[in-house]
C-alpha cells in the first residue's frame, strides 16, 4: 500500500523536528509532504522521506491542503494520513494510528481524537461546529474539529471546493459524509497546544468560529 502524509504548518514548534524523525522511521511510510504556510522562520528538513512545499506569505491551513492536493493530484497512492504541525505524540502511538490505513477502506474515513484532554476553553466552537455538520449532514460527528485524519487518495478527484482558513475540517468532513463516506472516530493519545481563555486564545476561537460561520452559511452553494 503506497502511503502519504501531509503536514501543513505554520512556525511549527520545536516537537516538529521529532514528529518528522518519528514518521521517517516508519517503515511503510516512504512519503511525507509538508506544506510550510508562510513560516516567519525558514524550514529546513533532514529528512529522506520528506519534500516541502511552500507558501511566500500565511494563507491558512485549507490554502495549505489545496497546495498539497494540487501536487498529489498526478500521482498515485492509496491513502493520505494527514497531521496537524503541532502534533506531540509517542512515537509508539504514532506508529499504531498511521498503522490504521491497513484496515480502512475505500469508503471510509478514519478520524483521530485525543484521550487525554484538559478543558481550558468554552468549548462554543466544537458544539457550533457539530451543529453544522448535523445540519448538512444528519449526522453526529463528536471529533469533527480533529485534524488527524486518515483518507481515501481516491476521494480527491471528488472534492470540489476547499476553504482557505480554519474551516477546512468541518467542510471536508461534510463532503465526505454526503459522498457516503464512513466516518470512524479512533482514540489517538496525542496532545497539542490547547487554546484557553486568554486574550490571544480568543481572538484565536473568533477567527476559527468566523471560518466555520462562513462554511455554515456558504455550504449549500458549493
Amino acid at each position: 500500500m503506497n502511503i502519504v502524509v501531509v503536514i501543513p504548518v505554520y512556525n511549527p514548534p520545536q516537537s516538529f523536528k521529532k514528529l518528522l524523525l518519528d514518521l521517517s522511521n516508519i517503515e511503510f511510510i516512504k512519503n511525507i509532504l509538508v506544506i510550510d504556510d508562510g513560516s516567519k522562520k525558514k524550514i529546513l528538513l533532514k529528512c529522506d522521506k520528506c519534500i516541502i512545499l511552500r507558501h511566500d506569505k500565511n494563507k491558512g491551513k485549507g490554502a495549505a491542503l489545496k497546495t498539497a492536493f494540487e501536487y498529489l493530484k498526478d500521482r498515485s497512492f492509496d491513502r493520505i494520513i494527514l497531521l496537524d504541525g503541532d502534533l506531540k505524540v509517542k512515537k509508539e502511538e504514532l506508529q499504531a494510528f498511521c498503522e490504521k490505513v491497513f484496515v480502512l477502506n475505500d469508503k471510509q474515513m478514519l478520524i483521530g481524537y485525543p484521550i487525554k484532554v484538559r478543558k481550558k476553553g468554552f468549548g462554543v466552537v466544537k458544539k457550533f461546529a457539530k451543529f453544522v455538520v448535523r445540519i448538512y449532514t444528519r449526522k453526529e460527528v463528536e471529533h469533527c474539529l480533529s485534524g488527524q485524519r486518515i483518507i481515501p487518495f481516491s476521494v480527491l478527484k471528488d472534492i470540489k471546493y476547499i476553504p482557505d482558513r480554519y474551516g477546512v475540517d468541518i467542510s471536508m468532513l461534510i463532503d465526505f459524509i454526503n459522498m457516503g463516506y464512513e466516518i470512524k472516530e479512533v482514540e489517538f493519545d496525542f496532545s497539542h497546544d490547547e487554546k484557553g481563555k486568554s486574550l490571544k486564545d480568543l481572538l484565536h476561537k473568533i477567527r476559527q468560529m468566523k471560518d466555520i460561520f462562513w462554511v455554515f452559511i456558504t455550504k449549500w452553494r458549493a
